[in-house]
């Protein structure tokens, strides 16, 4: 909310009323134990928890606004929670679009946290001692196998950089399940050193490569969870070797006539996957990729990922990713290219356009082109969104 470099930030006097602290007995002067927020700040943060824990009409959700620490802040929640709901809405992460509210009965993510333990326990072996996040907790994956399941089966968990030391450094041990993202997982596969009997990886978010999963299991691994879902739908499919279908979790049944739906058993709601499912039987598929979606440009129906594809093709080109411009960039598509190491020198965006002009239609051309060392990706290892004025 707040401009990276903006001087009225620098230069505004703050007042003691303005800091939300993390503890009750923790005073401005504590430096990271406190952050300063003026009021509309505090009104956009107080909004986003009770969206979070479905606090509004409990009659204690303004209380957010009369509170200067988060312990209090806590305290709030948990008495929603006791005279209200018990449910929660996650965000997406915006990556395909404008993030959306996503609605969980409590109820369901439980069921889904506890099928996880029977899945470790009784399939895998492994009883889990303690979590080692490298994850946030605020969207669904990271909830359900970060705060949720250790909750059920009171394990501690560590976060943050200490997670990512102890993975990196040799701090693992038998129990420990590691909730990772597969870019992540794929740089620390090869610096771990070996690991201790008993250590179970897990990965979401996006397709994990195969070799990373390999490469983890010849360092050790017990196993390596990979697990397919999204915001909408929390867990869908889980997997322990990377050739392997996906399996339902107990919670969905295939639809009966539309390979890209799944059921809840439970409320016989059906759910769109967002990607393209190739089932082998009732409870195991496969996954080809994401569903193409078109956008109408200038009358043309267009397809990013047949543009990408076709970007894909060039001989200089490693790798590329094409999105609508957002409203305030103009119509029509931009690009994003990685070249491969010996052209970076040797291409332009106008000798690129040339060379699309000639395999696509007019529409089909992005507008403009930006050029990077990788692909955009957000803090979680998934594609996301980049400013055109800016590699």
């Amino acid at each position: 909310m707040r401009p990276a470099e903006s001087e009225h930030w620098k230069r505004r006097q703050w007042h003691e009323d303005d800091y939300l602290i993390s503890k009750n007995q923790v005073t401005k002067d504590d430096g990271d134990e406190a952050v300063a927020v003026d009021s509309l700040e505090r009104l956009a943060l107080a909004g986003r928890v009770v969206q979070f824990f479905h606090m509004g009409d409990s009659g204690v959700e303004d209380y957010l606004l009369r509170r200067h620490s988060l312990s209090e802040w806590a305290e709030v929640v948990l008495k929603s929670r006791q005279v209200h709901s018990q449910n929660l809405t996650v965000t997406t992460s915006g990556s395909t679009g404008q993030p959306k509210a996503c609605e969980h009965s409590w109820s369901t993510l439980v069921e889904e946290a506890h099928a996880f333990i029977r899945i470790f326990n009784n399939e895998y072996d492994i009883s889990p001692n303690r979590v080692v996040s490298l994850v946030p907790s605020h969207h669904i994956y990271g909830f359900l196998f970060t705060v949720l399941l250790p909750n059920l089966v009171d394990i501690p968990v560590i976060r943050g950089f200490k997670a990512y030391s102890h993975v990196r450094n040799g701090g693992l041990r038998a129990g420990d399940i590691v909730v990772g993202f597969p870019e992540l997982l794929t740089q620390l596969s090869t610096e771990i050193p070996p690991l201790p009997p008993g250590v179970l990886f897990m990965s979401s978010t996006g397709h994990c490569p195969p070799g990373t999963l390999h490469q983890l299991y010849s360092m050790g691994a017990a196993r390596t969870v990979e697990v397919y879902g999204s915001s909408e739908t929390a867990g869908v499919g889980y997997r322990s070797e990377p050739e392997d279908n996906y399996r339902l979790l107990p919670r969905w049944r295939s639809h009966d006539s539309n390979p890209q739906c799944i059921v809840d058993r439970q409320t016989l709601l059906t759910f769109d996957l967002p990607d393209s499912a190739a089932w082998k039987n009732d409870s195991e598929f496969q996954i080809k990729g994401r569903v193409d979606k078109a956008i109408s440009i200038r009358g043309t129906n267009v397809f990013p990922d047949h543009v990408a594809d076709c970007l894909r093709q060039h001989p200089d080109i490693a790798d590329a990713t094409v999105r609508p411009l957002v409203a305030d960039e103009g119509t029509g598509l931009k690009a994003f290219i990685v070249l491969q190491r010996h052209s970076e020198n040797a291409m332009t965006e106008q000798s690129l356009k040339n060379w699309l002009s000639e395999r696509l239609l007019a529409a089909e051309v992005p507008q403009h082109i930006s050029f990077g060392k990788q692909l955009p990706l957000n803090t979680m290892g998934k594609a996301c969104d980049w400013a055109i004025d800016k590699p």
